[in-house]
């Protein structure tokens, strides 16, 4: 029998129909979505600003060739073509392994996931405690740090308080990949370029107020078997957090703003996860949550929502 050719997005591939098995595409079963010069596969959240590496990228997902052509090709839609969704409220079908792990109804025990606390991060904690205590004697801790955003001075005595301080008076936004500044609106996706810009006002400093974290941000994508959460908040204690999974819901409890914040969240997975091969990262200005996935599935999303699988007629 003949080669014929396979339509799957990211596959592009012949195959002899007589011998298509489970696991023979490999395939973005996502939709495709173009927004701000970026061109995105959201089963995997991968981000090009190159159409062809983007299209060249290796699918995420294993399963059968496909040899029926879409009437939506995107190999022929123009780079600044936008795709959006349809309706949030319409339903999505489930298909092949991109299928959320099944649900058991009976408790599971939850397993504590290994914490790493970074050098930066432990380091940060402890002069904040250094600069606290000098607070409830009148003084100011040699060594802290200016509280506002993107300042790197830090306290040397009274003559620190000549220099001008650089920094960021807006607050921090993080929407759809892009990481800027409300003040300045200098975007980027880079999470360590965004930490590196200098500020855009000049003013003076402040040694003895402690910021607190209004909001906790957070994105994610997944990697070869791993699934990548990262939670964007300063000063979290490391010792105080906790993070344990059952292998379906992942429960965080995120003490943060040097010990002045808690945020609590249970995320109901996607796909199953091993917590003992899984681990958190704290740093001083990110966690980073790497969990281990019982399989190589795509995740179109991280999160669980219950939705019809289809079912051959």
């Amino acid at each position: 029998m003949p080669e014929v050719h396979c339509y799957n997005k990211g596959c592009g591939q012949k195959f002899n129909p007589e011998s298509n098995g489970d696991d023979a595409c490999r395939h973005h079963p996502g939709p495709a979505y173009f927004h701000d010069a970026y061109k995105i596969w959201q089963c995997c959240d991968k981000k090009f600003t190159d159409f062809t590496a983007w299209l060249e990228y290796p699918g995420c997902t294993r399963g059968k060739h496909n040899p029926e052509k879409p009437a939506d090709d995107i190999k022929k839609l123009p780079a600044q073509t936008e795709i959006r969704p349809e309706k949030e409220d319409e339903v999505i079908v489930w298909k092949g392994l991109n299928q959320p792990a099944e649900r058991n109804t009976e408790p599971a025990e939850m397993v504590a996931l290994k914490i790493e606390i970074t050098p930066g991060a432990a380091a940060a904690v402890e002069r904040e405690r250094a600069s606290t205590a000098a607070q409830q004697n009148g003084e100011i801790a040699i060594g802290a740090a200016c509280k506002k955003n993107s300042c790197k001075d830090i306290y040397n005595g009274p003559e620190s308080n000549s220099t001008p301080c650089v920094h960021h008076p807006g607050v921090a936004i993080f929407h759809e990949g892009m990481k800027y500044w409300s003040c300045c609106n200098r975007k980027t996706s880079n999470f360590s370029a965004f930490l590196e810009q200098p500020g855009c006002t000049h003013g003076t400093h402040e040694w003895t107020n402690n910021q607190r974290v209004d909001k906790i941000r957070q994105d994610w994508f997944s990697g070869v078997g791993f699934i990548h959460v990262n939670v964007y908040c300063k000063g979290a204690v490391g010792e105080l957090c906790v993070f344990e999974s059952d292998g379906l819901v992942l429960r965080t409890k995120v003490v943060h703003g040097f010990g002045n914040k808690i945020t609590e969240k249970d995320y109901e997975l996607f796909g199953r996860i091993n917590p003992s091969e899984s681990k958190v990262i704290v740093g001083e200005r990110k966690i980073e949550i790497i969990l281990k996935q019982a399989d190589n599935v795509g995740w179109p999303r991280l999160e669980y929502e219950e939705r019809p699988v289809e079912t051959e007629s």
